[in-house]
Order: structure tokens, then sequence, then C-alpha cells
């Protein structure tokens, strides 16, 4: 295909592809002659992966090479992929496994991990979970093993679901489009239903103690 076709598919323009090919994150196109480029499917996949680490991520230039100089590595696996997609989303900071004031909330993530006959690649999700408790801990929310067992009982069941809705196959770009998409989707639904509880309780307290305006103290009606 042609540059404008390419940039018809991925719904980016063609100066804007090419800003990507010369930064390096958008492989360039073979030449059919000295003036002339053609594009395949796989330049389709990595502009929609670009994409979405811009725009559902606010990623920087140097994040998505991080991302995409991985995938382009020789011999990296799915699983590989993966990894480097929750680090990716998570944002955790550098430098956490060698922090001594993280060494609290690792042990819990390890914990919990051994309880549960977790596997995960050191780095991504058992660090991103650490700096989550020290956050969390930060603002008067501690949460320990024990807590952090009913969060997995709860989230467990979905996780097996989620993979297979994920579908961990085809090429590498495409397998980690879909799971930042995923990721994104799953973090705002969890905090959607977490901010929704709240504030469920925080009317309940107030109607208990009689300080809940009128509308607020009437059970919630089904839409039609």
């Amino acid at each position: 295909m042609k540059l404008s076709e390419l940039a018809a598919r991925s719904g980016v323009s063609t100066t804007t592809l090419k800003h990507w090919m010369r930064v390096g994150i958008l492989p360039t196109g073979k030449l059919r002659n000295r003036t002339t480029a053609v594009y395949e499917q796989g330049h389709v996949d990595r502009a929609l992966l670009i994409v979405v680490m811009r725009d559902s991520f606010g990623a920087s230039t140097t994040a998505i090479r991080s991302l995409t100089d991985l995938i382009d590595s020789e011999g990296v696996s799915t699983l590989e992929v993966m990894n480097a997609c929750q680090a990716f989303a998570l944002g955790t900071p550098e430098g956490i496994a060698a922090d001594p004031e993280m060494q609290e909330y690792r042990e819990r993530t390890y914990e919990l991990m051994r309880r549960r006959d977790w596997r995960g690649y050191p780095g991504a999700a058992e660090q991103g979970l650490a700096h989550a408790l020290a956050q969390a801990a930060e603002v008067g929310l501690d949460y320990d093993v024990d807590e952090l067992m009913q969060y997995a009982d709860a989230l467990e069941p979905f996780a097996g679901r989620n993979i297979a809705a994920l579908q961990p196959d085809g090429s590498p770009d495409v397998v980690a489009r879909r799971m930042l998409l995923a990721v994104n989707a799953r973090a705002r639904q969890l905090v959607a239903v977490s901010s929704l509880a709240h504030a469920a309780i925080s009317i309940r307290t107030a109607i208990e103690r009689g300080v809940a305006p009128p509308d607020l103290a009437k059970p919630p009606a089904a839409e039609r």
C-alpha cells in the first residue's frame, strides 16, 4: 500500500506518519523506486499501537520507542510483550527494586503471590502493586496481605475471562495494542465501581445521621 492508504487505514496523517518514521518508532516502507515506498499490514498495526499509547496514555516518543524497540527485538515472546505493556501502563517509577522504603510493600506483594501461587515477571505488575501500596499508605489506606487476598478473591475469576477476551495471538503490535486498551478500560471500570461504592457509603452514612438531602434519601429507581 502507499503512504496515503496507510494514513487512511490508521487514521493518522501522512505528516505524522513521516515524523514517526524519522524518530524511529514506525518502520520505513520498502522502496519500490527512488521516490516511492510501499507499506504492509505491519505498518498499520504499529501506527494503531502508537495512537493508543499517545492518545490513551499520553506517552512521550521516548516511552513509545522503549516498547516498540522491545517488540522489534529478535525472538521476543508474547509474554514479554504483555509484561512490558503492564509496566508501561502502570507507569511504575524506576528504582523501586533498590529503594529500601519500598521493601515492606514488595514483601507484601511477594506474600500475596506466594499464597495464591501467582507467577509473574519481576519489574512489572509486582513492582506496580508495591508502588500502589506505598501510595495508598501515604493517604492512610494501609492494606495488609489478608485484605489484598480479598481483592484477589474478587478479581482472579475475571482474569481468565479477560485473557480469553484479549485474544493473545497475532502480531506483537496487535497483542500490545489489545493489552493496553484492556488495561486502560479495566482500570477505568474498577475505579468507577470503587467510586460508586464510596459515594454510596457516604450517602448511606449521611442518611443515617439525618443530614442527607431529601432526594438522596430515596431508594434508586431504575431508568426506563
